[in-house]
């Protein structure tokens, strides 16, 4: 069975022998696609993913009625996931801390093959080479500098990191705008296999530059599929009297996110943590710190804890050690005391824990913004493993003749009642909207000694659902609470087999440490996942969930009581319900790439004519009363002449 997969990655996947039911895992670079090489990892194959883009603010921002002066400088520290307005006009590029392992501050903009709102740029075309993202600085008035000056413009680059490697071909490009309004390309490079960052020194020399609304702007050619090109920036600084030789960065800085203060969840609710707090609390806290400066010194540095709804502080300490240059250490601190604390009732259970870092400046004029660093403890309705970022992707390639099946463990430590799970899809190209897929509540799967799995829900006839937004999480809600005792649960995702739902991407955190608590099944036994990470899929539990949107769809589990008929089909199909949602329905069919054919409107009995669609695999998706969703797939068979 073949998917959408490129031809060479085929060509690539032949030199490795592949068992039948074998399980193929993708770990896909942030930039929505397909597939490249591949690392082999035992049974499961590592390569990069699908993208993310931020979906807060607008794609391209009004030019300021004002112009800057120099120096003009930004090492995307900023709390928002967008670069900030005042400097810069456009925002299609988003801030993270999460997309490389060797960051030198908090905080860098990254470039990937998506919009905004983590849309594709090419959503249907996979290796498609394209214009993406770009970073436009607002206008700077040079107007009272010359050459003589000596204006440079460095920043650092780093190509992957986390994401994905682009391609020689494609490219990261910096433009210059001149007097004639005119972009004159200033600096390129190519896709490159190393990946640290790397600073660039480019000076601003024409005369055509030199006028009051001079401005620069950062740009990646990508590869939709094979190459989607992931690209990280930071320290931008334009300034006069510099000299190629001015490469130095005198800065104390917070690096990599701060530690959970949970030793194996990422978050879980409050009253759960609340009944043996001990028991999932770390043995101690900490941050990253870095001197970026060319001198040994001693740096002055401590955290500070408390709960947001309530104002409650829970502690601060202070501390100080040497620091090399160029060294990073992890400053630790001892875990603070839970003990007597409950939320507020108005909170419905929920607490948020904020624990600030913060250092001492040492060095004259350094950038301030990156001495602190705030890891947010949220206590809520879901558990969690994932730190809320999804560097890259996980797949199955499943089985022809086989359901494959992703399974998640937790635990609960006290009843409490499951009301759905919140998962991340990432987009792909071509898109995935309609690989179908279950959720299945597992007491008990066949491993450890267990001979068979013991099932308690299951809800079927699901859709992957997109946010335009990066990383936010959709809620498949349960058709039925699942009251449920204590103890080892798992959650599992079905996908169907005969490939009709192969290659479903799912958000993975790579900078997940410690066990996945992830098994898989493909060819009906289950096996430990070999692959690090921490899948962005959340079992939410509680109270019963708020009333949702019509635009966000729970489980389509009505399915079950609506159908097409007959199936095989040949002119007409007749829609046939028995739950009052659906007496009259508006509908559109498609096919499996996406592509609406047909749509109309239809009473329950009643008929559709599909003459005009020719034989295959069609999908048609319906909205009763009250947004309630479904969806049936069905057959057009060969037809007479």
């Amino acid at each position: 069975m073949r998917q959408n997969i490129p031809d060479d990655y085929i060509c690539k996947l032949m030199k490795y022998p592949v068992p039948k039911y074998q399980v193929l895992l993708f770990l896909v670079a942030l930039s929505c696609g397909l597939l490249p090489a591949f690392a082999v990892h035992a049974q499961e194959y590592a390569v990069p993913l699908p993208g993310m883009r931020n979906g807060q603010g607008h794609s391209s921002i009004a030019l300021k009625p004002t112009t800057l002066s120099l120096p003009f400088f930004d090492d995307f520290t900023d709390e928002s996931s967008q670069p900030n307005s005042s400097l810069w006009r456009d925002h299609q590029v988003y801030l993270s801390n999460t997309l490389s392992a060797n960051q030198f501050s908090r905080g860098f903009a990254v470039f990937d093959a998506n919009n905004y709102q983590t849309i594709p740029y090419d959503s249907l075309i996979p290796n498609h080479r394209i214009w993406a993202d770009s970073l436009t600085s607002q206008a700077i008035d040079l107007s009272t500098y010359t050459p003589a000056d000596s204006l440079w413009l460095s920043f650092y680059y780093e190509p992957q990191g986390n994401g994905y490697l682009p391609k020689p071909e494609d490219s990261l490009i910096l433009f210059f705008y001149n007097s004639t309004g005119q972009w004159v390309r200033a600096w390129s490079t190519g896709g490159d296999s190393i990946n640290i960052f790397k600073q660039v020194m480019v000076p601003v020399k024409d005369t055509g530059l030199f006028n009051n609304q001079f401005a620069f702007r950062f740009v990646n050619r990508a590869t939709h599929g094979i190459s989607n090109s992931n690209w990280n920036v930071d320290y931008v600084y334009l300034n006069a009297q510099r000299t190629y030789q001015d490469t130095g960065i005198s800065d104390i800085a917070y690096t990599q996110n701060s530690s959970n203060l949970l030793n194996d969840f990422t978050a879980m609710p409050y009253g759960q943590f609340s009944t043996n707090p001990s028991r999932f609390l770390a043995d101690s806290i900490h941050a990253f710190l870095k001197n970026n400066g060319l001198t040994a010194t001693n740096i002055s540095y401590g955290y500070s804890a408390k709960e947001l709804l309530t104002g409650t502080s829970f502690g601060s300490a202070n501390a100080s050690q040497g620091f090399t240059p160029d060294q990073q250490k992890s400053t630790a601190f001892s875990m603070f005391a839970f003990s007597n604390f409950f939320p507020p009732s108005s909170s419905g259970g929920r607490a948020i824990f904020q624990t600030k870092y913060f250092a001492q400046p040492v060095y004259p004029n350094e950038p301030s913004a990156n001495d602190t660093i705030t890891q947010i403890q949220d206590f809520s309705n879901y558990f969690a493993y994932d730190d809320g970022s999804a560097e890259k992707a996980y797949f199955l390639h499943v089985a022809p003749d086989a359901p494959g099946i992703t399974a998640t463990e937790f635990a609960l430590y006290k009843k409490d009642t499951l009301r759905g799970v919140a998962i991340y899809f990432p987009r792909t190209v071509p898109p995935s909207n309609n690989k179908e897929f279950s959720l299945i509540v597992y007491k008990r799967i066949a491993i450890n000694g267990n001979s068979s799995d013991q099932i308690i829900y299951q809800q079927d006839y699901y859709l992957p659902e997109f946010q335009d937004s990066v990383n936010k999480l959709h809620t498949y809600r349960f058709d039925d609470a699942v009251a449920m005792d204590t103890g080892v649960y798992y959650i599992g995702l079905m996908q169907s087999a005969g490939g009709f739902s192969d290659s479903l991407y799912i958000g993975l955190d790579v900078n997940r440490e410690g066990g996945n608590h992830r098994y898989f099944n493909v060819d009906g036994y289950w096996e430990p996942s070999a692959l690090p990470g921490a899948l962005l899929l959340r079992p939410v539990v509680g109270p019963a969930l708020p009333p949702t949107g019509l635009n966000e769809v729970g489980g389509l589990q009505v399915v079950a009581t609506s159908m097409l008929y007959p199936n095989p089909a040949s002119d007409k199909i007749y829609f046939k319900s028995n739950n009052a949602n659906f007496q009259t329905v508006s509908y559109q069919i498609k096919d499996l790439s996406g592509r609406t054919l047909m749509s109309g409107a239809v009473r329950n009995g009643g008929e559709i004519n599909i003459r005009r669609l020719s034989p295959g695999m069609y999908i048609m998706q319906f909205t009763g009363k009250n947004g309630r969703k479904g969806n049936v797939k069905f057959v057009i068979a060969g037809r007479g002449s």
